[in-house]
């Protein structure tokens, strides 16, 4: 059964940004992308799950954050609407917006398994992500059973009473995920293209593994002393360059 569609119309803070997120895309994708969306809305066609495959083919192609950004503010409410009404019939304990962020991170480190070859194609594609991560998610639940298929039957019906209680609870969490999902983007930027490879190697063995700072020390193969400076001098330029390009989205 198909995934449940992007409802409504799209919002006006999405409307106000595209054409300055299209206008940072490189020069040659600019023109092709605003006149794609014109055409689109010209012929009455610029649906909210048009947009997004619009907006998540831009990602695909140019990795722009801008991009990124306003494709969560355009499905994030919806996605979140799915993810908590099959938790309210799955498991109480699985945090929501944990989910959410879960399926965005996906979106972001997978988007060269994106196709558009349709208006829907971001909707179907981003669903698929949602019960992979669901499913993900109730492995750890012991005892948790529920048929996640189809996903459409846990969508709202638009002729029903919308659960207008649950997403106004949700509301200001939903703002705390996006902010916490730029900060990921962000973080994961930096880590990439500003870290030396032996910051990123020593972060690695510190806040991933774990690791004693003599033990990561040996395995780096410097002084204890050294790896000190190296986490954090390491942290300061993750810190610096996160809250920079947080500045630079929100100034």
């Amino acid at each position: 059964m198909a995934a449940p569609a992007l409802q409504g119309a799209i919002p006006v803070v999405v409307s106000q940004r595209l054409a300055t997120t299209f206008a940072s895309l490189p020069v040659g994708m600019r023109d092709e992308f605003r006149d794609r969306s014109a055409g689109l809305r010209d012929q009455g066609q610029l649906s909210p799950e048009a947009l997004a495959s619009l907006l998540m083919e831009a990602f695909t192609r140019t990795q722009n954050i801008d991009c990124f950004s306003l494709l969560y503010e355009l499905c994030h409410r919806q996605i979140l609407l799915v993810i908590l009404k099959r938790l309210r019939f799955a498991h109480p304990g699985i945090d929501a917006k944990d989910v959410l962020q879960d399926v965005f991170l996906s979106i972001y480190r997978y988007p060269h398994r994106f196709r558009n070859e349709k208006d829907c194609s971001f909707r179907n594609w981003s669903f698929s992500i949602v019960r992979n991560t669901l499913l993900k998610h109730l492995r750890n639940v012991p005892r948790a059973e529920v048929d996640l298929d189809p996903l459409a039957e846990v969508v709202e019906d638009a002729k029903a009473t919308t659960p207008d209680s649950a997403l106004v609870d949700a509301e200001e969490s939903a703002r705390a995920a996006q902010r916490y999902a730029l900060c990921l983007l962000a973080y994961k930027q930096v880590f990439e293209r500003e870290l030396k490879e032996r910051e990123r190697k020593a972060l690695h063995l510190i806040e991933v593994k774990a690791l004693k700072y003599r033990r990561a020390a040996e395995k780096i193969g410097v002084r204890l002393e050294n790896l000190k400076m190296i986490v954090c001098r390491a942290r300061k330029k993750l810190l610096r360059a996160m809250a920079d390009t947080l500045e630079s989205r929100h100034g």
